[in-house]
């Protein structure tokens, strides 16, 4: 449905477009009539090219010195084209603003001509051929101009493929979350099912968080919470739990809030919170751009890249987690529930709260 308002703008639109050109046909006409002393039709004649060519040796005498004055064909127009735009650049005019002799030939340029011809009276009485010097330097312009043109599509076209790829893997990644998340499920019920337990696999993945500050805190758990890069107050980091680190995690847990972080958390941590280390700089995940740039040689180029390598403790996690900046937290909305000197299970804030540190993260976010 066409509203009323936007058809007349459309229509506004028109006539003052047909107003503009038939403006820009007049004035070429009495110029042509002036210079020529004859008449012409626009745009039957303009597009022989024999006009234009008569144009041009009246401008600058002898530049075109043979052209078909009456061609019979589209082949011949095309030959007089080619050789008016090999005329206008022995003047130093930019190949931007040569018209194509096919389309001319044709009567497809018809708008484009006209305004050539506009340009070429307002320009100046008298064309001049230019030093072969100045015509080099106005070609070396020209496809310096081109070059840098088709660079910037070049780029646009690869951005437009990267963000294809990166929706195609995203969908593929989610793809897998929804299979794993429905096969734990089916499991439990079987399990149900049959009176039985569903043991689920121990979590690879934690996310530890610092509680407290340098008062207090004995120099070994110090020298513990600085390997994980937990340096100050509410600092959180992704730890890949081994042997060695759960023991370390052991001898910090009166200090730290540990827990097993969903997808949806890490995303939200990496969206909110999520800064990259680049040359010691601390630089806002903004865009693929800095993940592609730092970590692209690993296959890693987006989000969604990022956060499976996190979640899956992929082949490249230390390098995407020594890629992340440690994560600078808020304190909790609404505060600790008791202290941050007793155990989680005490009912205070420190030590492992397995799948409940979502809301912890949520609370800081």
């Amino acid at each position: 449905m066409v509203f009323p308002i936007a058809q007349s703008k459309t229509k506004q639109k028109a006539e003052r477009r047909v107003l503009i050109i038939s403006r820009r046909i007049k004035s070429v006409t009495s110029w042509v009539k002036h210079l020529l002393k004859k008449e012409i039709k626009i745009p039957e004649d303009l597009a022989k090219g024999a006009v234009v060519c008569e144009i041009l040796n009246k401008l600058c005498p002898s530049l075109i010195e043979e052209f078909d004055a009456d061609p019979k064909n589209v082949i011949s127009r095309t030959e007089n084209w080619k050789k008016i735009n090999a005329g206008l650049i022995k003047c130093a005019i930019p190949q931007s603003e040569l018209i194509n002799p096919v389309l001319a030939s044709q009567e497809l340029a018809n708008s484009q001509i006209t305004y050539f011809l506009l340009k070429l009276k307002h320009r100046a009485k008298r064309l001049r051929v230019a030093p072969e010097s100045v015509v080099k330097k106005v070609a070396k312009k020209e496809a310096r101009i081109r070059k840098r043109f088709a660079l910037k599509k070049e780029r646009k076209i690869e951005a437009l493929r990267e963000r294809t790829m990166g929706a195609i893997r995203a969908a593929k990644y989610n793809r897998k979350y929804k299979k794993d998340r429905k096969k734990r499920i089916m499991l439990h019920r079987k399990a149900e099912k049959k009176g039985n337990f569903y043991v689920p696999p121990e979590p690879k993945l934690a996310f530890v968080m610092r509680l407290r500050g340098v008062n207090g805190v004995p120099p070994k758990q110090r020298k513990i919470l600085q390997l994980f890069r937990l340096r100050q107050i509410h600092n959180g980091v992704f730890v890949r739990l081994t042997k060695a680190t759960l023991n370390m995690l052991k001898v910090i847990e009166p200090y730290v809030a540990i827990g097993y972080p969903s997808v949806r958390t890490i995303r939200a941590l990496l969206v909110k919170r999520g800064y990259a280390k680049i040359n010691g700089q601390r630089i806002p995940l903004t865009s693929n751009k800095v993940i592609a740039r730092a970590l692209g040689r690993y296959k890693i180029k987006t989000l969604d890249d990022l956060i499976w390598q996190i979640v899956t403790i992929g082949r490249h996690f230390a390098k995407c987690n020594r890629f992340l900046w440690p994560f600078k937290m808020n304190s909790p909305r609404g505060g600790y529930k008791k202290s941050k000197l007793r155990h989680f299970v005490e009912g205070g804030a420190a030590g492992n709260r397995m799948g409940m540190i979502n809301r912890l993260i949520r609370r800081c976010l």
